[in-house]
């Protein structure tokens, strides 16, 4: 069990970072909507700025709340056994497996991350990782529906 626990704090540690970059671009991106020149801003600015910072903003919330739940279980040993039980079942296992979702979620992150930093240099750039990503996500979700009801 001690080799899951610092499992669990790796992942604080991961959540952590996660919440202090979003900070930092929320940070930015506040400062680039109060001081940009709104004289030229289209409509498709306002669009992505204000995606962006939703996007900031959900990251942030399950950063933190993965933070929460994590230090949580860290603290309560009824909570890490449920937790760890939960994460070494089999059959959601195969399941997440054929769903792809470990290589799912970790390149969908990093694309949103991606698109959040493009938009501010290339529009056209963020309209097609935040459609990439819908996509992937979306196939992934139908994969995933499909196993638990065949499995």
């Amino acid at each position: 069990m001690e080799k899951f626990r610092t499992k669990v704090k790796q992942r604080i540690a991961i959540s952590s970072g996660m919440a202090l970059v979003t900070v930092v671009l929320g940070a930015f991106s506040i400062y680039s909507i109060i001081f940009s020149d709104h004289s030229t801003a289209t409509l498709s600015d306002g669009f992505v700025a204000g995606f962006q910072f939703g996007l900031i903003i959900s990251i942030f919330g399950f950063s933190l709340f993965d933070i929460v739940k994590l230090s949580l279980a860290i603290n309560d040993e009824t909570k890490l056994t449920i937790l760890y039980n939960k994460e070494n079942d089999e059959r959601m296992k195969t399941i997440r497996s054929k769903a792809g979702m470990p290589l799912i979620a970790i390149t969908s992150v990093l694309m949103i991350i991606a698109a959040i930093v493009a938009g501010y240099f290339n529009i056209v750039v963020f309209y097609t990782l935040v459609s990439a990503v819908a996509a992937q996500l979306s196939v992934s979700a139908v994969v995933k529906l499909y196993c638990l009801k065949t499995m």
